[in-house]
């Protein structure tokens, strides 16, 4: 544990070993891999339990977003993995989670990337972003303001019209990866965090907000089911863009590991068979074919540092 100043409400004490994207996450992705084991995009010779942790926050706030974090779980992500077709009504705890999660990519990046590689605007505006997020997660300003909140489920698909190339392991990635990343593009800005089936955006920059129709999440009340979303015409690229860096980074696995990771399937098999990841998989060599296979081991969590793909 460290003492330090929380990042959120500033007080000083003992920090906790705050959890980037929410720890149920990682627990999803264990059980339903049909293995038990991640590897992390960045390190994928490395087999773990768990996902990236930071001393950020102090007992209070970390509390704060735990609680937001059980609401989602419970009410939002474990129904709709389980049944895609779910209407769910959700209450104020979305949006305060969506705005969390943002909060805590955006402090990743901030540590991560240089000002100076952003430009004077960029950099005025996440700074804009941080405070308005911070404030309405400290309960000192009634709603995020400009700085939008939009959720995004997804699901297998059978096939895109789209004359693009797309990446073999569209469905995986999709379905099953967690991803972060800092995007600008030429009419939109955002905090991208991905959580299995879920995309959750924070926007820095939205100039075009009627390009983004039905994934915003209100204030009070809404509904996620199935409904047609309206979404930049960019984003499709982007999503592709993401799912083959995952690919790129995750095929640097060593033959040795990707053995390992190989006999940890045949040794499971009954497990794996049937599994949410078997199913995406299924899904892709449905869609791909044998190109699905074209790299092997394609593993589950991305978080990849690049952030200046467009949108």
């Amino acid at each position: 544990m460290s003492e330090s100043l929380c990042r959120l409400c500033n007080a000083k004490g003992t920090l906790q070993h705050s959890h980037i994207l929410p720890a149920f996450l990682f627990r999803w992705m264990r059980e339903s891999s049909g293995g038990g084991y991640l590897r992390l995009g960045m390190t994928p010779n490395r087999r773990v339990q768990d996902g990236l942790k930071r001393y950020w926050l102090c007992v209070d706030c970390e509390g704060l977003f735990s609680r937001a974090e059980t609401d989602f779980a419970n009410k939002v992500f474990y129904p709709y993995t389980s049944d895609s077709s779910s209407r769910i009504i959700y209450g104020e705890w979305l949006l305060r989670f969506c705005v969390s999660i943002s909060w805590r990519v955006l402090q990743f990046y901030k540590d991560e990337i240089s000002p100076t590689s952003l430009g004077a605007d960029v950099t005025s505006r996440i700074t804009e972003a941080e405070a308005a997020w911070k404030a309405f997660l400290l309960a000192q300003r009634q709603h995020p303001g400009p700085f939008r909140q939009h959720l995004l489920p997804f699901d297998a698909i059978g096939s895109i019209t789209s004359s693009q190339d797309l990446s073999p392991n569209l469905n995986r990635y999709l379905m099953r990866t967690t991803d972060m990343d800092l995007c600008e593009g030429e009419t939109a800005s955002f905090v991208y965090s991905k959580l299995g089936r879920f995309v959750i955006l924070g926007f820095i920059r939205q100039d075009r907000p009627n390009q983004w129709q039905g994934s915003k999440v209100h204030l009070r009340t809404g509904q996620i089911e199935p409904r047609k979303y309206t979404i930049n015409g960019g984003f499709l690229d982007y999503l592709n863009a993401r799912a083959r860096l995952v690919a790129e980074l995750q095929s640097g696995i060593s033959p040795r590991q990707a053995q390992k990771s190989d006999e940890a399937r045949r040794a499971n098999v009954e497990n794996y068979v049937g599994s949410d990841e078997f199913l995406a998989m299924l899904n892709d060599l449905t869609m791909f074919g044998e190109e699905a296979f074209a790299r092997d081991d394609l593993l589950e969590e991305g978080a990849p540092k690049e952030s200046k793909t467009s949108s």
